[in-house]
C-alpha cells in the first residue's frame, strides 16, 4: 500500500491541481464495500483507491462501476485541489451543484495510515456523503454531520526552512530521526534517514520536486516526490510513480491459486486491526493526562483528609495553585481510602501507557505481515494455507445470527501456531473436549489452579517447536495462580492423553505421558502474543 507522510500530500496536491483545475466532472462514484472511489471527469476519472492495503489515487480512462453515484451538475468543474500545510489531507473544490438538494462543494481525502477516507462536503461543509462512516477520535463523520478536520499540525518550520544551527540542534541526543519527526513540519519516518545534513534537508523538503519510486524500510515501494536514496527509480511525475507501484501487483494477480474471497478476508482482518490501534493510540495519548490528573486528585485529597467526612459523595477542596478542585468519592471508604484509589487508579494508567506503545507495534507488525501476505498471495507466491493459517478462525454464529462467545482467549505464537486459554473452570472443560483435537498439545501450570492451554499441532509424528511450546508453556503460567513466581513448572502431553474423571469438579482432569517444562511468567511473552 502507499503510506503517505506530509510531503508527499503536498506535492501530490500540485500535480492534482494542474491535472484538473477546470476540468468538468460528472459524478462522484463511491464504493464503500471495496474502499474505493471516483470522480468522473468529461475524459476520464480520478480513481482513488482507500482501501489500507492499497492506497492509490491514480488518473484513469474510466470510472469503475459503483454502488453510490451522486450525479453533478452538468455545469460543475474542478476548481482547484490543495493541501493544508504539514497536513495529510487533499480536499478538491468543485463549482457548479447537484441535482440534489445540498450540493457536494468540496471532497475531503483524508489519507493518514490505516485511516484513508473521502467526504463530500456541502457549502457549510456538512457531510452530504462518507465513504468510510465513523467515528474517528470523536470526530462524527457521518451524513449530515459538520465536517471537523484532524487536529493540525504544530510542527515548526511550515513554511520556511530552519535554520542551520536549529537543525543541528536535533541532531543531538540519542534518536535525532525521531526528534525530527517530532517536531519539524514536513518530516516523517519515510524521510527522516534521509535528512543527514542540512543541506539535505533544505533539497528534500523545500526543493524542487523529483518524483520517484522509493523502497521503504519495510521493502515495500512506493511512490514519492523526492528520490530518498542512490536505489530510488525516477519518474516523469508522482501520478506516473502511483501508476508504476500499483501496477506492478496487477500485473501478475492473474498468476494467484489463492481464492479472492480468502484474499478479501485478509483484507478485512488488516481493516479491523487498523481500527484497533485507532483506539489503542488515542487510549495512550489520554493515559499520561489522566494519570497526572488522578495523582493530582489524590495529593489534594490526602493533604485535606481532616476536612472530609466519611460517607461524603463529593466535595471541594483548595488545590495547590489557589484553586478549588470537585472531587467524586466513593461512600464506602474512608478518605484516605479514596486518595489509595486515585493512586491506584493513576497507577493503571500509568502502567497503560508503558505498555501501549508494544502493543501497538505489535499490531502494527501484524498489519505489515498481512500485506505482505496479500502482496505475495496476489502474485501467486502464497499458497492457500499459507493464508489460512494467517487468519483467526471465524467467530461461530448461533440460529439467529449472533456471535458465540467462544471458552478460550487466542495467541498466536512467533511460529505462527495458535494457542487457546480457557476462559474458566467450566470453559476450560469445554476447551479440552470440544474445542480441540486429539494430537493437539495440552499445557497446565504443575500442582496449582490455572487454565487449560491448548497448543493448536496436527502432526501426531513430531512434537511442536520447541519455541513455541515454550511460548505456550508462558500462558499457562501467567493464566495459573503461579503467575507471580519466579519460575513455574508447567506439565504439558497431547490432547488425546487427557482425561476426566466421573463426577469430578469442572476443569479437574487427569493426565497420561505428561512431561514439565519450566518457564517464568513474563507479561511481555503474552503481550506479544495476542492475537489481533
Amino acid at each position: 500500500m502507499v503510506r503517505y507522510d506530509s510531503l508527499l500530500v503536498r506535492e501530490l496536491a500540485r500535480e492534482l491541481d494542474d491535472a484538473l483545475r477546470g476540468r468538468p466532472a460528472s459524478a462522484l462514484r463511491l464504493d464503500p464495500d471495496a474502499r474505493r472511489a471516483s470522480l468522473e471527469l468529461a475524459d476520464g476519472a480520478l480513481l482513488l483507491e482507500l482501501h489500507p492495503t492499497r492506497g492509490w489515487i491514480l488518473l484513469g480512462s474510466a470510472p469503475p462501476a459503483a454502488p453510490d453515484v451522486r450525479r453533478l451538475h452538468r455545469s460543475s468543474r474542478v476548481r482547484g485541489v490543495s493541501a493544508p500545510p504539514d497536513e495529510r489531507l487533499l480536499r478538491i473544490e468543485l463549482d457548479g451543484s447537484t441535482s440534489e438538494t445540498r450540493p457536494i462543494r468540496s471532497i475531503v481525502v483524508e489519507l493518514m495510515t490505516n485511516q484513508l477516507n473521502l467526504l463530500a462536503l456541502d457549502d457549510d461543509d456538512r457531510i452530504v456523503a462518507a465513504l468510510w462512516p465513523r467515528n474517528a477520535g470523536g470526530r462524527d463523520l457521518r451524513p449530515g454531520r459538520h465536517y471537523t478536520p484532524p487536529t493540525a499540525s504544530a510542527r515548526q518550520a511550515v513554511h520556511e526552512p530552519l535554520s542551520d544551527d536549529a537543525f543541528r540542534a536535533f541532531q543531538y541526543g540519542r534518536d535525532p530521526a525521531a526528534s525530527l519527526v517530532r517536531n519539524i513540519a514536513w518530516t516523517s519516518t519515510l524521510n527522516a534517514h534521509a535528512l543527514a545534513t542540512y543541506d539535505d534537508y533544505v533539497r528534500l523538503l523545500f526543493g524542487p520536486a523529483r518524483p520517484a519510486l522509493v523502497r521503504r524500510a519495510d521493502g515495500a515501494v512506493q511512490p514519492y516526490p523526492q528520490p530518498l536514496d542512490d536505489d530510488a527509480t525516477s519518474a516523469p511525475s508522482l501520478l506516473d510513480a502511483m501508476r508504476r507501484a500499483a501496477g506492478a501487483p496487477a500485473a501478475v494477480a492473474s498468476e494467484s491459486s489463492v481464492d479472492p474471497e480468502l484474499i478479501d478476508r485478509v483484507r478485512r482482518e488488516i481493516t479491523r486491526i487498523a481500527a484497533r490501534i485507532e483506539r489503542l493510540e488515542a487510549q495512550q495519548e489520554r493515559a499520561l493526562p489522566q494519570a497526572r490528573a488522578l495523582r493530582a486528585q489524590g495529593d489534594v485529597l490526602l493533604a485535606r483528609l481532616h476536612e472530609v467526612k466519611r460517607g461524603a459523595t463529593r466535595v471541594s477542596l483548595a488545590d495547590f495553585e489557589g484553586g478549588t478542585l470537585e472531587l467524586t468519592l466513593d461512600p464506602k471508604l474512608s478518605p484516605a481510602e479514596n486518595a489509595r484509589a486515585f493512586y491506584d487508579a493513576a497507577r493503571k494508567r500509568e502502567r497503560a501507557a508503558e505498555r501501549l506503545p508494544a502493543v501497538i507495534a505489535d499490531a502494527r507488525a501484524r498489519v505489515g505481515a498481512l500485506e505482505s501476505l496479500v502482496a505475495r498471495a496476489e502474485a501467486g507466491a502464497a499458497t492457500t494455507q499459507d493464508v489460512e493459517a494467517a487468519l483467526p478462525p471465524a467467530t461461530p454464529v448461533d440460529a439467529k445470527g449472533e456471535e458465540v462467545v467462544l471458552p478460550y482467549r487466542r495467541y498466536v505464537t512467533s511460529g505462527g501456531l495458535e494457542v487457546r486459554v480457557g476462559r474458566s473452570s467450566r470453559a476450560n472443560d469445554e476447551l479440552t473436549f470440544h474445542h480441540s483435537s486429539p494430537n493437539d498439545v495440552w499445557l497446565h501450570a504443575r500442582d496449582v489452579a490455572g487454565a487449560h492451554v491448548v497448543l493448536r499441532w496436527p502432526d501426531k509424528e513430531a512434537n511442536p517447536p520447541q519455541r513455541d511450546l515454550a511460548e505456550a508453556a508462558v500462558l499457562a503460567a501467567l493464566h495459573s495462580k503461579s503467575r507471580t513466581s519466579g519460575t513455574v513448572a508447567v506439565d504439558w502431553t497431547r490432547r488425546k492423553y487427557v482425561r476426566k474423571p466421573r463426577k469430578s469438579k469442572p476443569g479437574s482432569v487427569l493426565l497420561e505421558r505428561a512431561k514439565t517444562l519450566f518457564v517464568e511468567p513474563n507479561e511481555a511473552v503474552e503481550r506479544r502474543m495476542r492475537a489481533l
